[in-house]
């Protein structure tokens, strides 16, 4: 059904999980139809930015502060990074290179874990 789905579908569909997943961590959630996005801020104030469009790109970014690079983001928007899951590709935390994603841009099988992500820290961390 993923790949089925407009643009407008998928954010509408990631916008019903969000608050499933990370529910009391959620500040605010803005749902945002004519920038094709969803704003979501959380209690520790990390920023979530979830974006599709409908030649089935996606991003899904994580802003942990406004310092340079202090964010991650998994995305599939160029497909130049040499990972074995091109054009699909993770940019870890401070880092500017990509690394291999288990994203697809299935916001079905996406937004839960990547709630799972945020709330276990995981991102957070800087290898």
């Amino acid at each position: 059904m993923g790949s089925k789905m407009s643009s407008l579908q998928k954010l509408d569909k990631a916008r019903m999980l969000l608050p499933q997943y990370l529910s009391i961590h959620l500040i605010s959630l803005n749902f945002e139809p004519k920038l094709a996005r969803i704003h979501a801020i959380l209690r520790d104030n990390v920023q979530i930015y979830i974006r599709y469009n409908n030649y089935g790109e996606y991003s899904y970014t994580i802003i942990f502060s406004k310092t340079s690079l202090d964010r991650c983001r998994f995305d599939n928007y160029d497909d130049r990074w040499e990972v074995s899951t091109r054009p699909h590709h993770f940019h870890p935390r401070k880092k500017k290179e990509a690394i291999h994603s288990d994203m697809t841009g299935n916001p079905e099988e996406d937004i839960p874990y990547l709630c799972e992500l945020v709330l276990s820290s995981k991102l957070y961390d800087i290898e």
